[in-house]
């Protein structure tokens, strides 16, 4: 089917369905009622496909956005699909989808061997925020890889060489729709901050990260542990905390991870699956859901 402006309109209003928001209301049976009226207007306009069942509407409506309105979710859904569940596991990997990162907010965090901050740069986007975020990025974790797509590659390769990140690297989303690397990521440890570190862990991680290097945790009302931990943690290398940082991140895991990776679990949905904590009722829910005749 050509594309035109107006399936264009169609697809930028219908593609919001394909969300975490989403499917955390299917999983608790809300918001049906949005996604039924979404999926008829979209098997009303491509009336030429068999679209009998609301997986049909899902699956259709993806490879429709990863072809014609490639927005955030297609690249975050790519990632774990051909990288983290294509190289690793969800036994040896840990995801965070919108990980706050001081004033920035990582598209995506991947932590297997080593740390890996993903920031997504789609074709829609400008690179006016990037240098700041990447900043905040690198005093964080080791490794920093923007995605994007390949019709402005080169921009990003451009912007890359002009503020000397030569240890951040680059892939992005090729004809064939797959994710290609164009500058591998170098590890980084020269930016590492310790306060960035210490404030994207809870409070029951730093105080272990505490406790377990020092001995001891300060004696002072909950009012204020925050800021003497802190002052205690700036004594450790940031290395060393690095370490211990990705240590209880890492723990943070998912319970269903058989189920999600499992090729039973829509591709589609893999990115939802990874990034949200679904008991295994809910992941019920949802395929009872998609199953369904629309």
């Amino acid at each position: 089917m050509a594309v035109n402006s107006t399936y264009s309109t169609l697809l930028k209003s219908i593609s919001p369905v394909l969300s975490n928001t989403t499917f955390s209301q299917i999983a608790h049976n809300q918001g049906i009622s949005t996604v039924v009226k979404k999926a008829k207007k979209y098997s009303q306009y491509n009336s030429d496909a068999t679209l009998a069942t609301y997986n049909d509407f899902f699956e259709h409506l993806y490879h429709s956005m990863l072809k014609n309105y490639r927005n955030e979710y297609v690249y975050k859904n790519l990632i774990v699909n051909k990288i983290l569940l294509g190289r690793h596991s969800l036994n040896t990997a840990t995801c965070f989808n919108e990980f706050r990162i001081g004033k920035s907010v990582a598209d995506l965090v991947l932590l297997n061997g080593t740390s890996v901050v993903y920031e997504i740069k789609t074709e829609y986007d400008s690179p006016e925020r990037l240098l700041s975020q990447v900043n905040e990025y690198r005093k964080t974790f080791l490794n920093v890889v923007i995605v994007t797509h390949h019709s402005v590659v080169r921009k990003y390769e451009s912007f890359l060489r002009e503020n000397n990140l030569d240890k951040v690297g680059l892939i992005y989303l090729t004809s064939k729709r797959t994710l290609a690397e164009a500058i591998g990521p170098v590890e980084d440890i020269s930016a590492l901050d310790i306060s960035y570190m210490f404030k994207c862990l809870r409070k029951k991680e730093y105080t272990k990260i505490i406790k377990e290097y020092f001995g001891f945790l300060p004696d002072v009302p909950n009012t204020r542990i925050f800021r003497e931990c802190l002052a205690l943690a700036k004594k450790i290398d940031p290395v060393d905390f690095h370490l211990m940082m990705f240590e209880k991140l890492k723990k943070r895991t998912i319970r269903e991870k058989d189920q999600i990776s499992s090729p039973l679990f829509p591709h589609y949905l893999k990115h939802i699956g990874v990034c949200s904590d679904f008991k295994k009722e809910e992941i019920e829910r949802i395929s009872s859901f998609i199953n369904r005749k629309i």
